[in-house]
């Protein structure tokens, strides 16, 4: 049943290879694809454009800066809104209290350094692989 269907598929093939007539491209073929190959190349839909600006990256850089230098000269005595808290109430912590009884072995360490170096390579060659493409 197979060779027989087969044999007749064949044949329909043979039979619609005969009737088709060989079609060849125009003289201009390959300068009329070159140049639309160049006006997509020179299109803005694939022009990097970052999700952050740098005017965004420097305000936020002076923001820490300056979150960081203004206690360090303009320090005040005076008393603010967290000065009536209770401090014991803030130091006492039970889920840092539990972690810092936490002990790790020296293989459990070892394996968590390995793991972040390996992911960090992964990344790097992620990226490589990502930027060819």
């Amino acid at each position: 049943m197979n060779e027989a269907h087969d044999k007749k598929l064949e044949q329909l093939i043979d039979k619609m290879m005969k009737e088709t007539v060989v079609e060849s491209p125009s003289i201009d073929f390959t300068s009329s694809i070159m140049s639309k190959v160049e006006i997509v190349a020179n299109s803005n839909a694939t022009a990097y454009k970052p999700l952050i600006s740098i005017p965004v990256w420097i305000g936020l850089f002076a923001l820490i800066v300056g979150a960081l230098v203004y206690p360090l000269f303009f320090s005040t005595t005076e008393t603010g809104l967290l000065s009536h808290l209770d401090s014991n109430v803030m130091n006492y912590n039970p889920i840092i209290e539990k972690l810092s009884r936490l002990i790790f072995s020296k293989k459990m360490i070892y394996t968590a350094v390995i793991f972040a170096v390996l992911f960090a390579v992964q990344v790097s060659f992620l990226k490589v692989h990502f930027k060819k493409r």
